[in-house]
């Protein structure tokens, strides 16, 4: 007889996994009652992976086996392998008597094998959207998968949260279904973070992959770094090759080695400024209610990082307006590279300026203090 609230969390990336949804995730389990959790499963990293323990949780390994297989049919393997994998998750929620399970997306079969198990065990289902799925996977061949799970997911859910406010106004708008905004939970403390102008790089930073959703963008502003004598510094998730092949001039791109949180943060504050871009719609084959409720995991470092934040993307794109309405970055909405080039230098030539919207991006990262999202987490899943 269960007679306690025991979580079980599907989520396909979790550490030692560093993408952003794992960073997601693992904020929000690190800062719940462990009383409360049960276990985590997620993908595993190899055909050797297993179970692992990492901040005391169980973190359990599944589709092991799709890693004896090219990268290429491993979603046709991973469909394939779903029925055995179900089994184990339906036999960890019996034995380990979970009563709820969140399940997050994106991952497709990953979401759908673990709403399946929620189902056949009658455990309270939450799932939760990090990005939209029908919208999201729109230019892909199973797009009509997608369109069954997530009708089902929204029939078989006891609350359904979303990563931020411009997906529960989409999903209140387009599919009548009211969401709770679940917000990216952040660990550091902020309180000691001061605003320095001492040792800045003559350098714009992008976090992260520069791919369909935002090259384009990535290409204007680094001809802003080009024509100005600046280094436009990439994380180590790229490689050279690939970004000249998406259109960027080598002569004045760094890619950074791999560096650890604490150095990552460190690294931010160095910085003359940090970017984020979102492609327009005629620019990207993503369906436009995707690229306009995007809101990059990178965002909440970024806040907290004491330099200014540059916003390149259309104005009526969710992360447009959230920076535009607590003024806590240099918004472009213009694609004219002359345009571009007049308000950044306006803006990077204005210390006051910079001030005001580093000191509002302080402000605004507190919305994202891992107490206050644990508690609306802990208020919605009973």
């Amino acid at each position: 007889m269960i007679n306690k609230k025991k979580i079980l969390f599907a989520t396909a990336h979790y550490p030692p996994n560093n993408t952003g949804a794992a960073v997601v995730m693992h904020n929000l389990i690190k800062g719940l009652n462990r009383d409360c959790i049960g276990s985590v499963v997620t993908y595993a990293n190899s055909a050797s992976d297993r179970l692992e323990l990492i901040d005391g949780i169980e973190v359990h390994k599944l589709f092991r086996r799709q890693h004896r297989f090219p990268i290429r049919v491993r979603y046709f393997i991973r469909r394939l392998l779903s029925f055995f994998e179900l089994q184990k998750m339906i036999e960890l929620i019996k034995d380990n008597e979970i009563s709820h399970v969140v399940c997050v997306y994106p991952d497709l079969e990953f979401f759908y094998t673990s709403m399946l198990a929620a189902k056949r065990t009658n455990s309270k289902f939450y799932p939760y959207f990090h990005d939209t799925m029908v919208e999201s996977l729109s230019h892909k061949f199973y797009r009509w998968r997608s369109v069954r799970i997530q009708k089902t997911a929204f029939e078989l859910s006891t609350k359904v949260f979303v990563m931020s406010e411009g997906l529960q106004e989409l999903y209140l708008r387009k599919y009548s279904v009211n969401t709770v905004p679940l917000l990216h939970s952040l660990n550091e403390n902020i309180d000691d973070l001061q605003f320095t102008i001492s040792s800045i790089e003559n350098s714009f930073f992008w976090g992260g992959n520069v791919y369909s959703i935002n090259r384009n963008c990535v290409v204007r502003l680094q001809r802003y770094c080009v024509r100005t004598n600046m280094d436009l510094s990439l994380s180590a998730a790229n490689n050279m090759k690939s970004l000249i092949k998406q259109g960027l001039d080598a002569r004045k791109v760094r890619i950074l080695p791999f560096l650890s949180r604490e150095e990552y943060l460190v690294m931010l504050r160095s910085q003359k400024a940090l970017l984020l871009a979102i492609d327009w719609p005629d620019e990207s084959s993503l369906h436009i209610d995707e690229l306009s409720t995007i809101f990059p995991t990178k965002t909440i470092e970024y806040l907290i990082s004491g330099r200014p934040i540059i916003v390149h993307c259309p104005e009526n794109y969710f992360l447009a307006k959230f920076f535009k309405k607590f003024d806590c970055g240099i918004v472009l909405t213009s694609r004219d590279d002359v345009e571009i080039q007049e308000k950044l230098n306006d803006y990077l030539n204005d210390e006051m300026r910079l001030r005001l919207i580093i000191s509002n991006a302080f402000k605004v990262s507190k919305f994202f203090d891992v107490k206050n999202v644990v508690k609306v987490f802990n208020d919605n899943v009973f």
